[in-house]
């Protein structure tokens, strides 16, 4: 991945995004697997599972999402956010 692109995304970190008509946070970039995750803000916790899939506790909802489509474009979701962002 791009460092500049790397640089411009851990930036977004902490940024309140809307998601799927969900008001959410980016709270994490994972550069190994070329993936951002946001956390649902505001909505119904989702039950969370343990390692051996019983259920464990109440959490706000997480969705990984790729930095990339198949085409080895940006996501465009992703891309709007940056472009909001680094708006002058």
């Amino acid at each position: 991945m791009d460092t500049k692109l790397l640089q411009q995304l851990r930036l977004l970190v902490g940024k309140p995004v809307e998601y799927r008509g969900d008001a959410c946070r980016i709270i994490e970039v994972l550069d190994s697997e070329n993936a951002l995750v946001v956390r649902c803000e505001g909505r119904q916790r989702v039950i969370q599972s343990n390692q051996f899939g019983e259920a464990t506790r109440r959490v706000q909802q997480c969705h990984t999402l790729p930095l990339f489509d198949e085409n080895d474009k940006l996501n465009p979701v992703i891309g709007a956010w940056l472009e909001s962002d680094f708006q002058p």
